[in-house]
């Protein structure tokens, strides 16, 4: 059991250097996944859903979980020390060994959550800031799903309360889609709020970019004058050596 936990071998490095080129082609989809498993999992919860409904929340359900399952075996195999990757990264491991009982299912809400909440080390990355951007849109369209409803509301089902959340953060507000609950309503608060950091985040993210690639362009120009003075130099030196 001790050998299977270590698994050292003469090619530790390029065993490592697999695994770290994985996670970084993994780590950006395994967030999404993150995002997408909380509405699958409140939806059987909170939302009356038809058996057909029903069966595709525990068809999508199932196959994000094989995925997450056959990303950890991957990694596992790779990794020349598992022991100490299995508690590194523990969140991934209870994302795979949490049964699909039905009592265990806000457990499940929790652990996907808290995945998707550890990502916020890479906000700071474009990429990561518009996934984060598309979790925001997912979570607050989820939370206000669960809690309108009936006659006078116009959110009846998670595509309303999608396009609500779409229409809210992007500050379109069409305004045929409202929430007229307390807890919708605080949804939408955190929504526009959120919106506000989300594109305050890209445009610096943006105007971040645009500043690198002037200084590089500058470097390069620095570096190319200074090779011209070089030869000019060294042109020079020849010359008078020659006369």
């Amino acid at each position: 059991m001790k050998k299977l936990l270590t698994a050292r071998t003469p090619d530790t490095h390029q065993r490592e250097e697999l695994l770290h080129r994985i996670e970084r082609l993994t780590e950006l989809p395994l967030l999404i996944l993150s995002f997408v498993m909380i509405p699958l999992l409140i939806g059987p919860l909170f939302w009356e859903l038809s058996s057909s409904e029903e069966t595709i929340f525990l068809t999508l359900d199932t196959f994000i979980w094989a995925i997450f399952a056959i990303d950890l075996a991957i990694k596992f195999i790779i990794t020349p020390r598992r022991l100490p990757y299995l508690k590194r990264h523990w969140l991934e491991v209870l994302v795979v060994i949490v049964p699909f009982l039905r009592p265990l299912r806000v457990l499940r809400i929790l652990i996907f959550g808290s995945r998707a909440w550890v990502g916020a080390r890479r906000l700071v990355n474009i990429d990561f800031l518009l996934v984060y951007g598309i979790g925001l849109i997912i979570i607050a369209a989820t939370v206000v799903a669960s809690v309108e409803g009936g006659e006078n509301a116009s959110i009846q089902s998670f595509p309303d309360a999608l396009w609500w959340a779409v229409a809210t953060i992007t500050t379109v507000g069409y305004g045929d889609k409202v929430p007229i609950s307390v807890a919708g309503r605080a949804a939408g608060y955190v929504l526009m709020f959120g919106g506000i950091a989300f594109f305050s985040g890209f445009t610096a993210n943006l105007a971040s970019f645009l500043v690198r690639s002037n200084n590089g362009n500058e470097k390069a120009l620095h570096d190319l004058s200074a090779e011209v003075i070089g030869l000019r130099e060294e042109i020079t030196r020849l010359r008078s050596q020659s006369s």
